[in-house]
């Protein structure tokens, strides 16, 4: 029987929003993040929080406000006020929702996706917390889409709006974000592995809603929490090849660039498949 197309768009109505409900972090979260007894479950990651003494949650996103609030809710209040958990989580100014124990903040304005200095204000903050924690502590990172504009911590060589103007100059030229993101990479603290290096938690486990075909892991938000090889040679030769290294507006991320090249060196793999893991918990595929 041909449907006619009323019933044709209620159908697809019906298909997208399936589709979204599959990836509410209300759905996602309680399914890689809960207690059991004395145990707590993170991704694939099982802890005794009788050896825990306190949960930090950071994070950014436009979904991460909703992945917090559905944190809060897993762990229960009790465990709350126990493990004193605590946190700070960017997000946009109109993602902003009531919280119990994590603080969210509006990294950027509604609508305006690139780094503010609302966002290096909370960057700054998470960089804070995370640095404060020791072995005993857990911190659960959340990361979702446009957390590469809300996670912002320029190097001290380089300024916000400089790096600001060389993603424009980029993306004006054509670069892919796999470009983008291996300049943004190198000039920032928290991108490229930043935030898990900051960490001073015995284990940071990181849940992710993947925006990015593939999910692979250093290209959602920058990978804050990926550890790998950071070469600043890499952005050199993206700067290099669209004709931006003698460009006067991004001379001081060269001059910068030039000065860490002779640094370059990988991070252990072993400690980051040990301290340092990455679930992804929602994208495409779901």
């Amino acid at each position: 029987m041909q449907r006619e197309p009323p019933q044709l768009l209620e159908d697809a109505q019906h298909i997208w929003k399936a589709g979204v409900d599959a990836v509410m972090p209300d759905r996602l979260i309680p399914a890689h993040l809960r207690v059991d007894g004395h145990m707590l479950f993170v991704g694939e990651q099982q802890f005794d929080l009788e050896k825990v003494r306190k949960i930090a949650i950071v994070g950014a996103g436009k979904a991460a406000g909703a992945m917090a609030v559905a944190c809060e809710a897993s762990l229960g209040t009790a465990l709350l006020a126990e493990k004193e958990v605590h946190g700070w989580v960017n997000v946009p100014a109109d993602c902003m929702v009531p919280t119990r124990r994590i603080r969210l903040h509006a990294g950027r304005p509604s609508g305006v996706n690139e780094p503010r200095p609302e966002g290096v204000k909370g960057t700054r903050e998470i960089l804070k917390i995370v640095s404060a924690l020791g072995p005993e502590d857990l911190c659960i990172c959340l990361i979702a889409g446009g957390g590469s504009a809300l996670l912002v911590a320029p190097v001290p060589e380089v300024s916000l709006a400089e790096k600001v103007r060389v993603t424009q100059l980029l993306s004006a030229a054509g670069a892919n974000i796999e470009q983008l993101n291996t300049v943004r990479r190198q000039i920032s603290l928290v991108k490229g592995g930043g935030l898990a290096r900051a960490c001073g938690a015995g284990h940071l486990s990181t849940l992710i809603i993947s925006d990015v075909l593939g999910d692979p892991l250093e290209a959602i938000s920058s990978g804050p929490t990926v550890l790998g090889h950071r070469c600043a040679k890499d952005a050199i030769d993206v700067l290099e090849e669209f004709k931006l290294l003698n460009d006067p507006d991004v001379q001081s991320i060269a001059n910068y660039l030039h000065g860490s090249s002779s640094h370059d060196q990988p991070w252990d793999e072993v400690e980051s498949d040990t301290r340092f893991v990455n679930f992804v918990i929602g994208n495409n595929a779901t």
